[in-house]
């Protein structure tokens, strides 16, 4: 875990000295498409985004946030962190999981495709808490050999009002990790384009939505959960972030009494 640099910055769990370090993905953009106006200065300069509300959430639960670039080995980052969250975004490349793209297909990043899906099995070979949001819920599954509908179910891209705002329900599955986090239902926002079809070898359905959609995911044996709704959105700290930021500083207290002094 990482250390705060000062005892008058105490945790959501009163600690005042350690906050799990959480590792957040992102998306890159060429720079001329964020600033049209500074065509030449941007040529060939690419940025990164992440967005705020994944390190709101991550604060309020305890934690702290750091942003995920591409251009370093998913391997060695996740040997410095604590726990992951996969962002949402695009939609991933077709190619990753036997699909095909289609007139509703949004602009791909395969490259992001795969460092992404690198995060996910080195964060779980490396035993640290993952959640996935909106595409990082239908990364994990494609990463861990499951599929995804090219268009999913209709009524489910609710793009035409705030994030904030719910747009249908969730059940979940009694004695999932998600179940005892939210109830038997929670209302949720929804804004996704694609959807959890086959779901991968070791990975279970933790809820649905009233139309039979996969809404949420867990990975038996590991603290993995990927949910289809934008949980960032939702007032902070979330349920899922306050069981990301928990499991991680339980697994790293573990850690720290069996390391010899």
């Amino acid at each position: 875990m990482t250390p705060r640099t000062g005892e008058d910055e105490p945790t959501a769990e009163g600690d005042p000295l350690w906050a799990p370090l959480v590792g957040v993905t992102g998306r890159r953009y060429a720079g001329a498409t964020l600033f049209p106006q500074y065509p030449a200065m941007w040529d060939g300069v690419f940025v990164d985004v992440g967005v705020q509300l994944y390190a709101r959430n991550i604060a309020a639960a305890g934690g702290m946030t750091v942003f995920l670039p591409r251009d370093s080995s998913a391997e060695a980052l996740v040997q410095r962190l604590d726990a992951v969250v996969l962002s949402g975004g695009a939609d991933i490349h077709p190619r990753f999981y036997g699909g095909r793209v289609t007139a509703d297909t949004t602009p791909l990043d395969a490259e992001q495709d795969e460092f992404d899906m690198a995060i996910v099995r080195a964060a779980i070979a490396r035993g640290i808490p993952v959640l996935g949001t909106c595409r990082g819920h239908e990364v994990l599954n494609v990463a861990l050999g499951g599929t995804v509908y090219d268009h999913h179910l209709p009524g489910h891209e609710r793009r035409d009002q705030a994030a904030a705002l719910p747009a249908h329900e969730v059940n979940f599955v009694e004695g999932t990790t998600l179940h005892s986090l939210y109830g038997k239902r929670a209302q949720v926002n929804s804004m996704h384009h694609m959807a959890v079809d086959a779901v991968a070898p070791g990975v279970r359905v933790a809820g649905r939505s009233d139309d039979g959609l996969v809404e949420a995911i867990e990975c038996v044996g590991h603290d993995v959960l990927g949910v289809q709704w934008h949980p960032e959105a939702h007032a902070a700290p979330d349920p899922a972030f306050r069981w990301l930021v928990e499991r991680a500083r339980a697994r790293a207290s573990a850690s720290a009494a069996h390391t010899p002094a």
